[in-house]
């Protein structure tokens, strides 16, 4: 086996592969975190082809208990787990120098399993670091999102436990430099995920009082379960070793659990343990907000007695129902061990015990959450609710978490890492949005923008659903299905919106949250500056656009009728007529224009020295009004929507409007085939991007950079992220051709790659967003490395926090969705979005296959993908197209192509 053995002493590190042997001078003990990242990528450099490595230290007392190693300046580092991701191939410790190969082999084998299904972080870090570490750690089952912290946190610039319920918004006011600020914000419910113990009549455990020895935080992606592992030490001496599980129970969305275990190493003495429910949480997860009204809720009522406790709270404006109760249990106490104290918004159940030396209790606590929004009869009675066990519960949420797993997962051979990272995002998805939760039809809520996981965006829905979706589409239709009735529900205050505006039909808001009405905010400060601007991001209507695409990609993969005649033609119909209202004849060019709106570039609000916001004629929105009217007509001549839409009113004059303007509505593009970002777009200036990347290193936030120069965004050549790209993401590049010339203009082959290259130099990614998109429209083009590069970079967005702290402020749903669709639809080639699935599978080099599952129009597929071969599995007799020739397919008989075309079926 082609292996690394990888030898530290104190002063030098030596390299071991086969016969080969040479030495790197490296003084473990005093280098910073950089100089063990450049020692780890160097010996990458000289070690290529190899298939894994072994790790020994010297110094076993050091190492060998943990794994991991404090750098100089304080940075942890788990050893195995940080070579395996620099190299891409797995890393185990071993104490001995000599290990049998076939030892080797499993313990590699085994490393790799774990490191795919996982992500662990060792030591305690404070502030951002330890933000972006429980965001990523946060356990959450589509209802409830419990941030990554220890049960000991409590609220701090150094840690933020946090509970979200899914659906939990209220509205306060702010004064704020003599502006008062309404914002309607994500709210961090009454927490119960505080245990904490103190020995004698010491201080209760806090992580910055105390000595850290060890410390790991572990997430299993297929179980859901969160696991910690503390040893701390007192100023008196005392070891004490603390380790914790924590999940949300995928299968029963109202409840939680958490099992705390304590095992003192070097003394015996008295312990208390308290264990609260704490009605007295506020927002503080985004440090720009944080001179806001953070207090969203009161506490009605609390108590507890013994073993049960219990807060019943309401927010203040929107006034829904929350309700906390806890059973508590273990091995060291019983019912008249406990005692409860009670305050106007803490319960407090504490139990004193002698403990001994090296004997490990037990803690359990079992938390059910409620609110009135998903049980408006019951929310009240929670302390009554019956209780189910710790341990039946973790079987429950094993369970239900391996189901979701057989639906979704994406396995990758010869990519350790994309498989992890693609893991990683399919977890939080289902943390996000569940399938058990959703399809129990208790929650009227979408996906936002930041999961379960934190404050950002104020916890709001934006047009990120246009990512979203795909991903529950193809995997649990029923889901999808639901997460659209969130649209459905709020169709009536987007009616609103639009008539408030001079407009027909249903205007949707940027930002949604609570009710659907507006929620964008209409000043913003600057960090940069400290000023407030106005803020026209509300412009941005092709929200409404990315409504029904979703509603469209639905009914072209599941073939949801129902669905389309009680919900679905209602929205198409209500978005069309609002486009229809904006669109503006002009005699001159003899075109349709639409002005005052804003385009998926956010850095461009407004034309210069403008007081109006909005801009003319943005390409991405007017060619997705050209797509949305071309869908309209053809689902009006469908027989099973004839009789809907004329009772909504769709007859035969808005059929000759539509026709006219899906033929002349205006775009522009140059000599080049460049599609004009928008109207004006071209006599912008151009950006000296090397002198901005040489004075601010990151320049993804241009707009506020110029801003503090003094400048606007505005006047420049600049985007935020894909603009007129998204085209590429949302259709393909024949029918955006198709698109283009039906309204009147000429296109060449080369139009897709010539405007990838064009905005692709214009853009600093200042969305997370950005470089999935731009990666899909490589591929689509054959641009095969600039793909896979900006893929990567995108994969690992999250993971590496690559924006500098936004990740501390929740995850990006939007971009984790988005990974995981490109993994299908660019790289298997898999286009869902036809009556016959079609697959044209462009495979990686970097990977030696690619295995799926997905549903189309009711046929489950198992898709298998190599350099050699596709294999296809349905669960229905079925015809499908693989790279443009069609095979029928006999239901349970694997169906095998090679890449020469000859099949196999049977």
């Amino acid at each position: 086996m082609n292996y690394l053995m990888i030898v530290f002493s104190d002063d030098n590190v030596s390299i071991e592969r086969n016969a080969e042997k040479y030495t790197y001078q490296f003084n473990r003990t005093n280098s910073i975190y950089q100089e063990w990242l450049n020692l780890a990528k160097e010996i990458k450099s000289q070690s290529k082809n190899i298939e894994g490595g072994v790790l020994h230290i010297l110094s076993p007392k050091y190492y060998e208990d943990t794994g991991i190693i404090i750098t100089s300046d304080d940075k942890p580092i788990n050893l195995p787990i940080f070579f395996t991701e620099i190299f891409n191939k797995p890393f185990i410790s071993h104490c001995a120098k000599e290990i049998d190969i076939i030892e080797l082999e499993k313990k590699l084998n085994k490393g790799q399993h774990e490191l795919t299904w996982s992500i662990e972080y060792a030591g305690l870090t404070v502030g951002k670091d330890e933000y972006c570490q429980e965001s990523l750690l946060t356990v959450a089952n589509g209802y409830i999102g419990l941030r990554g912290t220890l049960p000991e946190m409590t609220i701090s610039d150094d840690y933020y436990p946090a509970t979200y319920i899914a659906g939990l918004y209220n509205q306060v006011a702010s004064e704020i430099e003599s502006h008062q600020v309404i914002n309607e914000d994500f709210v961090n419910a009454p927490n119960g995920q505080f245990i904490s113990l103190k020995i004698g009549e010491g201080e209760y455990l806090n992580p910055n009082t105390l000595i850290t020895h060890h410390l790991t935080r572990h997430l299993d992606l297929k179980t859901g379960v969160m696991s910690s592992h503390w040893i701390v030490e007192t100023s008196e001496g005392k070891k004490i070793k603390i380790t914790t599980e924590k999940f949300a129970n995928m299968a029963n969305m109202s409840h939680y659990c958490i099992l705390y275990q304590f095992t003192p190493l070097n003394f015996s003495e008295e312990i208390t343990v308290t264990t609260r429910l704490e009605g007295n949480t506020y927002n503080y997860g985004v440090a720009r907000y944080r001179s806001l009204n953070p207090n969203h809720y009161h506490v009605i009522t609390s108590g507890g007695d013994k073993q049960k406790a219990y807060i019943l709270a309401q927010t203040d404006q929107s006034q829904i129902g929350i309700g906390l109760a806890s059973t508590i249990s273990g091995n060291f106490f019983s019912d008249k061990d406990v005692v409860c104290n009670i305050s106007d918004t803490v319960v407090e159940q504490t139990i004193t015990i002698n403990a001994k030396k090296n004997t490990t209790y037990r803690l359990e606590k079992c938390v059910i959450v409620s609110s009135s929004t998903a049980y408006p009869t019951t929310w009240q009675e929670v302390m009554h609710w019956p209780s189910v066990s710790l341990q039946t519960q973790l079987v429950q949420t094993k369970n239900a978490w391996q189901q979701l797993w057989e639906n979704a997962d994406i396995v990758v051979s010869g990519d350790l890492m994309t498989q992890k990272l693609l893991r990683l995002h399919t977890y939080h998805l289902l943390a996000s949005a569940s399938p058990f939760s959703n399809q129990q039809q208790k929650l009227d809520v979408s996906v936002t923008a930041r999961g379960l996981h934190g404050e950002a965006y104020r916890g709001h829905i934006f047009w990120d659903e246009i990512f979203i979706l795909p991903f529950y589409i193809m995997h649990f239709p029923e889901t999808a299905r639901q997460l659209l009735l969130y649209r459905y529900h709020r169709l009536n205050e987007a009616r609103i919106a639009a008539k408030k505006e001079g407009f027909q039909g249903a205007m949707f808001p940027w930002q949604s949250g609570h009710d659907g009405t507006e929620q964008t905010q209409v000043l913003h400060l600057n960090p940069l500056t400290g000023q407030w601007d106005p803020d026209y991001s509300c412009r941005q209507r092709h929200v409404s656009l990315a409504i029904a695409y979703n509603v469209w990609l639905y009914w072209r993969n599941t073939l949801d009728t129902q669905f389309m005649q009680d919900y679905g033609l209602e929205l198409l119909y209500e978005i069309t007529l609002f486009w229809l209202s904006l669109c503006e004849w002009d005699e001159q060019d003899k075109r349709f224009h639409i002005s005052g709106v804003m385009g998926p570039d956010e850095f461009h609000e407004k034309y210069a020295n403008s007081e109006d916001g909005g801009l003319k004629d943005n390409a991405y929105t007017n060619l997705m009004v050209t797509w949305l009217f071309n869908e309209m007509q053809c689902l009006s001549k469908n027989n099973q929507f004839t009789e809907k839409l004329t009772a909504l009113g769709y007859k035969p004059p808005l059929f000759s409007q539509i026709e006219n303007i899906k033929h002349h509505l205006a775009i522009n593009l140059n000599q080049d085939d460049i599609i004009e970002q928008f109207s004006g777009y071209f006599e912008l200036n151009d950006l000296d991007w090397e002198y901005y990347r040489e004075k601010y290193g990151n320049i993804y936030r241009m707009d506020r950079i110029l801003r503090k120069e003094d400048k606007s965004a505005d006047d420049y050549k600049v985007a935020k992220q894909a603009d007129t790209l998204m085209l590429f993401n949302n259709l393909d590049k024949d029918s955006i051709k198709s698109l283009i010339t039906s309204l009147g203009y000429p296109l060449s082959e080369n139009f897709a790659e010539n405007n990838l290259h064009y905005y692709l130099d214009r853009t600093s990614h200042g969305s997370t967003l950005s470089r999935i998109v731009h990666a899909y429209l490589a591929e689509q083009i054959q641009l095969h490395d600039l793909s896979w590069q900006l893929y990567q970079d995108a994969l690992y967005s999250d993971y590496n926090d690559i924006q500098g702290g936004t990740t501390a402020e929740g995850i990006h749903t939007g971009v984790m969705a988005a990974t995981l669709n490109t993994t299908i639809m660019a790289y298997a080639g898999v286009d869902i979005r036809k009556d016959i699935l079609n697959i044209s599978p462009s495979l990686p080099k970097q990977w030696q296959g690619l295995s799926f599952k997905l549903l189309h129009q009711s046929v489950l597929y198992q898709i298998t993908i190599t350099h050699t071969h596709i294999t296809v599995l349905s669960n229905q007799d079925c015809t499908i197209s693989i790279n443009n020739q069609q095979h029928t397919l006999n239901a349970n008989n694997v169906f095998s192509l090679n890449v020469n075309g000859e099949n196999k079926n049977g």
